[in-house]
């Protein structure tokens, strides 16, 4: 179950709480190839090796879900 849906500009962001994955997609498109930069993140790279997502797994843990969270609430 996706816990919560953000949209910032063009990119967009969803956190999924069952399976503790934090996703940000940066733009529309076939993803060409994903790159793993550390165990628990990766980059989606289209076919001219641009970034257009990165998923960030154990995102909880990291606490990266409180931050995200805490910036959203400040630029409100």
């Amino acid at each position: 179950m996706v816990r919560g849906a953000w949209k910032m500009g063009k990119a967009r962001a969803w956190y999924d709480k069952a399976v503790n994955i934090f996703y940000m997609l940066f733009e529309e498109g076939p993803s060409h190839e994903v790159v793993e930069v550390d165990s628990d993140v990766h980059l989606e790279l289209d076919e001219k090796g641009k970034v257009i997502g990165i998923e960030i797994w154990n995102a909880g843990k990291r606490g990266l879900i409180k931050q995200v969270a805490k910036a959203i609430a400040e630029s409100a």
